[in-house]
């Protein structure tokens, strides 16, 4: 995956890419600190995802997404933000970003975000689904757990926790195959196709909490 991160804070550009770099150890990164420095870029590079600050030089806010939309030639487009309120979210999404990261998400959520939009969906933070006054954002259905067995449920918290097969086959005692059907069940009641699109539907859709360890 060759990634493009954009931001003109140094310490927070810094600390996005040594992430991105040990969840995605074969990945390529560039990096920008304003949008027209992005916007060069991706005449020079094909790329298969770009990060935006929403307040770096340029932006102007919601402003600056749609150029870099454009420049990205169908490449997906995210946000990220420390100032996350429901109006910047919906309008980031009106205006064709794939994704609205805060900058105060946990590390886990933020790699599960990046590969959900990798994978063709679009993130939006959880607290935002659950204000059904301000739909403008549609993160998807609410989830019933009573869809669930209390052992897919069980399993679906420690994905969300990070956990890999081993590791949940090891915590609930039981054996890595019984945890693959468990997985099968899951993906299919969530309408999902790999883990950290179930991690980040689960959450939201408020079947797990976002801080769970």
């Amino acid at each position: 995956m060759r990634i493009v991160i954009a931001d003109d804070h140094p310490l927070y550009l810094e600390a996005v890419l040594g992430q991105l770099e040990r969840a995605f150890p074969a990945s390529q990164f560039h990096t920008a600190r304003n949008l027209d420095d992005t916007l060069a870029l991706l005449e020079r590079e094909t790329v298969d995802l770009v990060m935006l600050d929403y307040s770096m030089p340029g932006m102007n806010g919601v402003d600056g997404i749609p150029a870099a939309i454009t420049a990205a030639k169908g490449t997906p487009v995210v946000v990220m933000s420390g100032v996350a309120d429901d109006d910047a979210v919906r309008a980031c999404i009106a205006a064709g970003a794939k994704g609205f990261l805060p900058k105060t998400l946990e590390s886990r959520v933020f790699i599960h975000a990046i590969s959900l939009v990798e994978a063709g969906g679009t993130y939006v933070p959880a607290e935002f689904v659950a204000q059904p006054s301000k739909a403008a954002v549609t993160c998807g259905p609410s989830l019933d757990p009573s869809q669930f067995t209390v052992r897919e449920m069980e399993v679906l918290t420690l994905i969300v926790a990070g956990a890999s097969n081993k590791e949940i086959a090891r915590r609930l005692d039981l054996q890595e195959v019984t945890i693959k059907l468990h997985l099968t069940r899951i993906f299919q009641k969530l309408g999902v196709k790999n883990r950290s699109h179930a991690a980040v539907t689960a959450v939201r859709g408020g079947l797990v909490p976002e801080g769970t360890a």
